[in-house]
């Protein structure tokens, strides 16, 4: 066994991960859900208007809120919890309790006169029980028209610019508060990105900003407070199961090349040549962040994807419940690397293994060229062919490629597939890295 592959045996092994979004769907809940959806969906509009009218978005003012206690304030919350679930055909009502729930949450930088004195007073504890409402609101709705989806990204774009102006500007945010929003940015990234992808649905929509957002909050977390090694152990976990996303691997060239420019000014002073790096990129290091957590957090960051091999092998990539799941599902895929999403494999591979090529010559001192080779991405997923495998047929784990012409074959696939899918559930066989286990 290699000296890396012992040291990754070992990283983290005395931790175990945060089952971020088990838990974000576990607290999601209100009591209107167990109500007729009518029901609940007369109650929100019935209490939202008059909030969300206060808040001073359209008018130059507003008024004290009319919420003086805590009891109050609880019970529109329950309210508002179910409204941010609601169907996109009451976008209005969305919008509004988005609207409240942002302007209750900058309570952690300058609250506003509308804002609620109780949540003036506490706003950490409330914004850790609106991140557990807001979760509702990134989740795939039924209707996935292009008018829909693009209404529901909207909405979420809101509440992700309201997370980052919080996390930048606050003084006042406690580590529980932190964590909580590391574990609410960790739960949406992996309701969006974990399933294979669908052109054009919510998640490739959102897929590039709540990626940024998560890299943004979680350095900013680095330097005011450190996530916990459980907390690297579940990013690290859950990233696994999305690295069939480009931009994945572009957010993790971007952090890295960043981190890797400040590490070098430390390490050999500034006279040492510098990446070039755009305006953008360059505000992801905070300006007063200390050495030591530069280089922590570049280390881990480093370590996220798990071995970048992995990035060129469908039969690993695949190997997550998500994939089983669209698999059992599914009438054409029997074993799960035959997702066609999976055909962008090879555009991730050559991404990820230029951007450690880029941090090789980074550190060499090499110039960098300044434009980068043009990289085709299909627009459109085709379906992989079984000579596209690098996998030899007997090296598989258990699938077979092509699709059986015998339903009796094909039903003993799925018994097959349900077998390991139990088998990642229970985690005896730990899918999610491969190799990468040894990370875990």
């Amino acid at each position: 066994m290699l000296k890396n592959d012992i040291f990754r045996l070992k990283m983290y092994s005395e931790w175990i991960s945060v089952p971020a979004t088990r838990n974000a769907e576990d607290k999601r809940w209100s009591v209107l859900h167990t109500l007729p959806a009518n029901a609940g969906r007369d109650v929100v509009i019935a209490v939202i208007k008059p909030l969300a009218s206060n808040l001073g978005i359209s008018t130059p003012s507003c008024d004290p809120s009319v919420l003086v206690s805590d009891k109050q304030v609880h019970w529109c919350m329950e309210v508002i919890c179910f409204g941010l679930g609601l169907p996109l055909s009451e976008h209005e009502a969305i919008r509004d309790c988005v609207n409240v729930y942002c302007e209750w949450m900058l309570a952690l930088t300058k609250p506003k006169v509308c804002v609620p004195k109780c949540i003036c007073e506490d706003p950490n504890m409330y914004t850790r029980n609106m991140l557990n409402h807001l979760y509702n609101l990134f989740l795939p709705r039924n209707d996935n028209s292009a008018d829909i989806i693009n209404r529901q990204a909207v909405l979420c774009h809101r509440v992700l610019r309201t997370i980052e102006t919080v996390a930048q500007e606050s003084t006042i945010i406690e580590r529980e508060t932190w964590d909580a929003f590391l574990l609410f940015l960790l739960a949406i990234n992996d309701t969006l990105l974990a399933p294979p992808s669908v052109p054009d649905d919510i998640g490739s929509h959102l897929c590039e900003r709540i990626l940024g957002v998560l890299v943004e909050v979680w350095l900013l977390a680095c330097h005011r407070s450190f996530p916990s090694p459980s907390l690297w152990k579940t990013f690290r976990e859950l990233a696994c199961s999305w690295r069939h996303r480009i931009a994945l691997v572009d957010q993790w060239n971007k952090v890295n090349l960043a981190l890797t420019t400040h590490v070098l000014q430390f390490m050999y002073g500034s006279h040492f040549p510098t990446a070039k790096i755009s305006d953008d990129d360059s505000h992801l290091v905070p300006t007063d962040m200390s050495n030591e957590c530069i280089a922590q957090a570049w280390f881990r960051l480093l370590h996220t994807l798990g071995n970048p091999v992995d990035l060129c092998r469908p039969e690993v990539i695949s190997q997550t419940p998500k994939f089983y799941h669209f698999a059992l599902s599914s009438e054409m895929v029997i074993d799960p690397c035959q997702h066609p999403c999976l055909a962008v494999l090879p555009q991730i591979f050559y991404k990820a293994m230029k951007g450690i090529s880029n941090l090789v010559d980074v550190f060499l001192g090499i110039a960098q060229p300044d434009i980068e080779e043009p990289v085709h991405i299909p627009r459109t997923y085709s379906q992989p062919t079984s000579s596209s495998s690098s996998t030899p047929p007997h090296n598989r784990r258990g699938f077979s490629k092509n699709l059986p012409k015998d339903p009796t074959n094909k039903g003993m696939q799925k018994a097959s597939l349900i077998s390991n899918l139990t088998s990642v559930k229970s985690g005896v066989n730990q899918p999610l890295c491969h190799n990468l286990s040894s990370n875990c």
